[in-house]
């Protein structure tokens, strides 16, 4: 079997989905690809279009990469974060749509009662926010849905 070349491993990868240049040059590395190699495959990728070349077109690829991670449910910390780590640009956050989602998220998780008793109010309210929390949401969104949820 021969050895496949960055460029087709490139293509292969960019065939799955698309990705930074950042999060290539790591991938084609760890396949143990030349630093000579990977910077061929990545310029003949950014000459047929297929990786962001401008500003512009990385911001595009961030829009998208966000916009999947919000109808995951994810909040706009995580999503900076993972935006960073493949080396793509920040959004912007719409604390309307990161109050919404939150808000699914726990009236689907968890079940509300006019019946709690103040200690079991207090408990589910540090549950919900840590799971808010763990979701990457901001804090200020996280007091506004203890608030709307569970208010004393």
């Amino acid at each position: 079997m021969t050895k496949q070349s960055a460029r087709n491993k490139m293509m292969d990868l960019l065939a799955r989905r698309d990705h930074s240049e950042k999060e290539l040059r790591q991938k084609l590395k760890r396949a143990k690809f030349s630093p000579e190699e990977i910077d061929k495959a990545i310029q003949y990728g950014k000459e047929n279009n297929w990786l962001p070349d401008t500003a512009e077109k990385a911001l595009g690829l961030s829009d998208r990469t966000a916009d999947s991670l919000h109808r995951k449910k994810k909040g706009i910390l995580f999503i900076n974060s993972y935006l960073a780590e493949k080396g793509l640009p920040e959004v912007q956050s719409n604390p309307d749509l990161e109050l919404e989602k939150a808000l699914n998220l726990i009236e689907n998780k968890y079940s509300f009662s006019d019946q709690l008793d103040r200690e079991e109010k207090e408990k589910l309210k540090s549950k919900i926010g840590r799971f808010l929390i763990s979701r990457g949401f901001e804090t200020s969104i996280v007091r506004k849905v203890l608030y709307e949820k569970l208010r004393n």
